[in-house]
């Protein structure tokens, strides 16, 4: 029997563990913020599908630089001619005393022709596609700058959504706390309830109370849920996700700004790719020389793939094409309009400028002010806490009435969410100094 029930308990054991390493294997656990950016790098489809993008338009650079070697191509082709068309000769040709105006009906050509023959191209000065592949590689250039500015805005959101996170277990440690407070307080007024020492209207306050309490930390509790999902979508994550970290482990270390924000770098690249579309569309006035070669070989016959007696006929030839462009309103309204576009990107450039020194500016000022005031918030939580735990010893020793102790901890609930929102506040401000430092190039 002993030996049965091993034979049984042994594959157990073996699926039981199988199922606890995938489970292990199916959860992704982040300990920082750079933590998931890396990933974010790797995974999240916004920053992917940037890179694709960044991608395909290294390869339009390499196709606009085919575009300035030969073109070489071969052929093959076969007609049947079903029927030939009588052409109307002139009889005299055949019978010098044939009447003036008479003609005779004769078809010209054979049934099957069979032709083979290479071409070649070679625009050897064409400006237009000389600046094409530069503009080509100015977009490939805006397309880098813009992987950039879309890691920067991603990682802002999921910062965002890592703090929410954070912030969020933090308060639900302060909720469960409060709960357990409400719940001694309401039990306490239940005991001196059925003494007789307090009234009905007494007692609903302190269930009130403890009710608050259960359902701000089931909101809370449901909020992180609704996080967590939020960060696996941002993530592209199908594993579940465990962030081990809290609020007070984010140090950032240098605060000052010296990199470019990425949303100038992209402006600055759409200006150059602007420069040299301007300069296509001026190529449009220069004049292009192209060559071309052929030799082509065709066989004539009135037999279905008969060589023998098939007429061979060659030809070849080579040509040389300059094209002087002259007068053309519409390329000279493409100039201009080109121009008008390059003025208005410019303009564009140094407004994003002053824009975005100005929001750095703030970042700095903010720092200040949220750390002061996350700091201010911090001591009257503590200030709180103690007069709190002072209110619990005199209501225990009925020196204050259950409406006063209620109303002390009133007074702590407000600390407690002052504290929250400073420390949700310096987080922000935290986390976005840390991103604008990070060097996209």
């Amino acid at each position: 029997m002993t030996q049965i029930v091993k034979i049984i308990i042994k594959p157990l054991v073996v699926l039981s563990i199988l199922f606890h390493c995938s489970f292990v294997k199916a959860q992704v656990t982040f300990n920082s913020l750079e933590a998931v950016l890396r990933y974010a790098d790797e995974h999240a489809t916004s920053i992917q599908t940037s890179e694709k993008q960044e991608d395909l338009l290294g390869l339009k650079v390499k196709e606009s630089k085919t575009n300035l070697r030969p073109t070489i191509s071969s052929y093959a082709s076969y007609n049947d001619n079903i029927s030939l068309q009588p052409v109307l000769i002139p009889s005299q040709i055949f019978d010098p005393t044939a009447p003036e105006g008479s003609f005779n009906e004769v078809e010209f050509g054979t049934k099957f022709n069979y032709s083979i023959g290479t071409s070649a191209q070679w625009d050897i000065l064409n400006f237009q596609k000389l600046f094409a592949v530069k503009t080509a590689n100015a977009e490939w250039e805006q397309g880098k700058r813009n992987t950039a500015l879309q890691k920067m805005n991603t990682y802002n959101t999921l910062a965002n959504t890592y703090y929410s996170i954070l912030l969020t277990q933090e308060a639900i440690a302060i909720y469960e706390e409060n709960l357990s407070v409400a719940t001694t307080i309401h039990t306490s007024a239940e005991g001196k309830y059925d003494k007789g020492v307090i009234g009905e209207a007494e007692l609903n306050l302190s269930e009130i109370k403890k009710l608050q309490a259960e359902n701000t930390l089931s909101i809370t509790k449901s909020n992180l849920d609704q996080l967590y999902v939020q960060l696996q979508s941002q993530l592209n994550c199908t594993d579940s996700i465990r962030i081990e970290d809290t609020m007070d482990v984010f140090i950032l270390e240098d605060e000052s700004i010296t990199t470019v924000h990425p949303e100038i770098l992209v402006k600055k690249a759409e200006i150059e790719k602007q420069e040299q579309f301007l300069k296509q569309t001026k190529a449009l006035r220069y004049p292009s020389l192209s060559l071309t070669y052929q030799n082509t070989k065709t066989w004539a016959s009135d037999d279905f793939f008969n060589f023998s007696n098939s007429n061979e006929l060659p030809n070849q030839f080579f040509g040389a094409t300059l094209t002087i462009p002259f007068r053309n309103s519409s390329n000279k309204q493409k100039i201009k309009q080109s121009k008008l576009e390059l003025e208005i990107k410019q303009h564009e450039l140094e407004n994003t400028k002053l824009v975005k020194q100005k929001e750095d500016e703030l970042l700095v000022l903010k720092r200040n002010q949220t750390t002061e005031q996350h700091s201010q918030n911090e001591k009257i939580l503590e200030l709180q806490k103690k007069n709190d735990t002072h209110a619990i010893n005199k209501y225990e020793k009925d020196i204050i009435s259950l409406n006063d102790r209620l109303e002390q901890y009133d007074d702590l609930l407000i600390a407690q969410d002052n504290y929250l929102q400073s420390l949700g506040a310096v987080t922000i401000n935290k986390y976005q100094l840390f991103i604008r430092t990070l060097n996209y190039e």
